[in-house]
């Protein structure tokens, strides 16, 4: 997409290319009706072309525009041109968060819980304008040179409480696998709490230098954040103050309603962990009791006045008005009750007498009703039959044939079992040899073994094969690991059975690849040695040296100046190795006394030899006075030489450069 030069929507100037994105392109522009300088995200072509998805776009970034805070990247403008969506943002001068933990590897504790609380706090804003970022990670986390951190790149959020689906919700999962929360990952419903699993997982990284969960595919790294626990990061980094390694952890649950329940919980989590880094973090309870939510209610056993109510609400006591009744109103009410009275003695005498009367009735009854039922069910009494063992029998054969005894077999269900044909009984309720006077058996019939095709997992990592074939098919995996040149270790070379239906719960036999077979080697670090000392060094561990040759005029020649692979890298026996070695040219002038007197010039010769190379004639200087001769020569490391006169070799000799 070529944009630049170009000017979009007769107002933002394309002036060149600062970025790029999995869905964007993002471009340093001019605003040329506000005279400013801008950041513009313009939507690539593949998903440009489908109405469905800018219309989603639109809808989403308009949402985040709407959000206005401290630690969120402003966003100024949403619109299109001739087919191009783009959005208009402020242009910052700062490096992403992921740029900073590689250059600064581990950050202190206070420093990630400073740059985690600005995070948060942004999110914070968010989830209250229902926006869910949905791809917090560091790369989209900008830092300036005061630490100041912003959020971007709302570009597949999630509008929380819309009735449309958003972009991320059709096609594959979008967003980095590195920083999914289970749910995400799963492919399921995510909420505010997803973002706070992110955020968790980018303070991991800034507080050891590492990523939880790492692998060599991201279905495999996704397993990873469905089904394990990462190790603390106290394990990683001992550095880690208590308080946040308990706020990362608490972060990063697996379920959601052992999580941060909202960013503001989070925020005050790490206003304690700051001011008390060694503290114990224990979860607190909710402010006060919500309409609806089970309540317990105050007995009150101690209060004397029946005024007295509790309310529910705030569980404290609470008195009714009380009225006080005139004089005759008491005398009224005493000559009521002394009438009451009277008339519930009269009522309670003639109550007694029917009760001593019905009472009679009642025993005369029953004893005529139970001799009667007595005689009944001694007239009527079923012989007990001992039921038979029809476990593997046909259930169409076998209900016919007790049928005709009288007995009814039931059947109340079915299931796949490799035990059992199909239609043969494989449970029976009572079991045979049970005495019983009840005709019935209910039994469960053999739908017979299931078959399942065998999926092709060759080329898969062995723990995504595993997952598929076991988990989702319910095969039983045997792995064998074979020595492989041309295929990475861990990934599956073949397979006894595929594309064919096997019997549920049988044995797949996978190949898998364990590498090449070579030892690793962890590279030492040799620069500043001389070149002999590091060779020694790198072909004793079983590496491949090359050598070429740099210019140092603060080094001694022959020194190492630089090595291909730094120190604890991690290589192969056999892997090559190229050690960059001092190589300057140095000139020396040599000087040799001793040549008789009276030597003519024209009888001596000269042959000296650089570095070890072939012995060439070189021009010299001679005086026949003092009987010296003297020649400067360049080279790296030494010369030999020898003075010959008629001939005949008088001195030789060796000299360092």
């Amino acid at each position: 997409m070529e944009l630049i030069g170009k000017i979009l929507a007769n107002r933002y100037e394309i002036i060149e290319k600062i970025g790029e994105g999995g869905m964007a392109y993002v471009f340093k522009a001019r605003d040329n009706l506000l005279n400013r300088y801008v950041a513009v995200k313009v939507l690539k072509e593949e998903y440009s072309k489908d109405e469905v998805f800018v219309k989603r776009f639109r809808t989403e970034a308009q949402s985040a525009a709407s959000l206005i805070h401290p630690n969120i990247v402003s966003v100024f403008d949403v619109g299109e041109d001739k087919g191009i969506s783009f959005i208009v943002m402020e242009l910052l001068d700062s490096n992403t968060l992921k740029d900073y933990i590689q250059q600064k590897g581990a950050l202190p504790s206070d420093i990630t819980l400073k740059i985690a609380a600005q995070i948060a706090s942004a999110l914070e804003a968010a989830h209250k304008a229902h926006i869910i970022h949905r791809d917090i990670k560091p790369q989209n986390i900008l830092l300036n040179k005061n630490l100041v951190a912003k959020v971007t790149d709302f570009g597949i959020a999630k509008v929380s409480n819309a009735t449309s689906a958003t972009i991320t919700s059709f096609g594959n999962t979008m967003g980095s696998v590195h920083y999914f929360s289970p749910e995400h990952a799963k492919g399921g419903y995510t909420d505010a709490k997803s973002d706070l699993y992110s955020l968790g997982v980018v303070m991991y990284e800034m507080a050891t230098g590492k990523l939880p969960f790492d692998a060599e595919s991201a279905v495999s790294v996704a397993l990873k954040h469905i089904q394990e626990i990462p190790e603390e990061p106290r394990s990683v980094n001992p550095n880690v103050s208590p308080a946040l390694n308990q706020i990362i952890m608490k972060a990063m649950e697996k379920s959601t309603a052992n999580r941060y329940q909202t960013a503001s919980e989070l925020l005050t989590d790490i206003s304690i962990a700051l001011s008390k880094p060694t503290t114990s973090l224990v979860a607190r309870p909710q402010s006060s009791i919500e309409a609806g939510d089970t309540q317990v209610i105050p007995i009150l056993n101690d209060v004397d006045d029946e005024n007295v109510v509790p309310n529910v609400r705030t569980r404290q006591s609470s008195v009714r008005s009380a009225y006080i009744p005139t004089a005759r109103e008491i005398k009224d009410e005493e000559r009521e009750e002394k009438k009451a009275e009277t008339k519930k003695k009269k009522i309670t005498t003639n109550t007694k007498i029917l009760i001593a009367v019905f009472a009679v009735l009642i025993l005369v009854v029953g004893s005529f009703s139970a001799y009667f039922i007595a005689k009944m069910v001694n007239n009527n009494k079923e012989e007990e039959i001992e039921i038979p063992d029809i476990l593997g029998k046909d259930i169409e054969k076998i209900t016919q044939e007790l049928a005709e005894k009288g007995i009814i077999v039931e059947q109340v269900g079915s299931e796949y079992n490799s035990e059992y044909e199909e239609g043969q009984i494989m449970t029976q309720n009572p079991v045979a040899g049970t005495k019983t006077t009840s005709k019935r058996i209910e039994v469960e019939v053999s739908k017979g073994t299931k078959m399942v095709m065998v999926k092709s997992v060759e080329g898969s990592d062995i723990k995504v094969a595993k997952y598929q074939l076991e988990n989702t098919l319910g095969f039983i995996v045997e792995q064998e690991d074979v020595v492989s040149d041309t295929v990475a270790s861990g990934i599956v070379i073949s397979q006894d059975y595929k594309d064919v239906e096997r019997p549920y719960g049988s044995i797949i036999k996978l190949k898998v690849s364990s590498g090449d077979g070579k030892a690793k080697v962890i590279v030492p670090n040799v620069v500043g040695k001389s070149i002999s000392e590091a060779k020694k060094q790198l072909e004793d561990a079983k590496l491949v040296v090359e050598v070429t040759y740099g210019e140092n005029e603060e080094k001694l020649n022959g020194t190492v100046l630089e090595q291909s692979y730094p120190q604890n890298s991690v290589l192969k026996e056999g892997d090559l190795i190229r050690l960059t070695v001092n190589r300057r040219v140095i000139s020396k002038t040599i000087t040799i006394d001793g040549i008789p007197a009276g030597t003519q010039e024209s009888a001596i010769e000269v042959k000296v030899s650089v570095d070890g190379g072939v012995s060439n004639s070189t021009r010299f200087s001679y005086n026949s006075e003092t009987g010296e001769i003297s020649f400067t020569i360049s080279g790296y490391e030494k010369i030999s030489y020898s003075v010959s006169i008629d001939g005949s070799v008088i001195k030789s000799g060796e000299e360092s450069l």
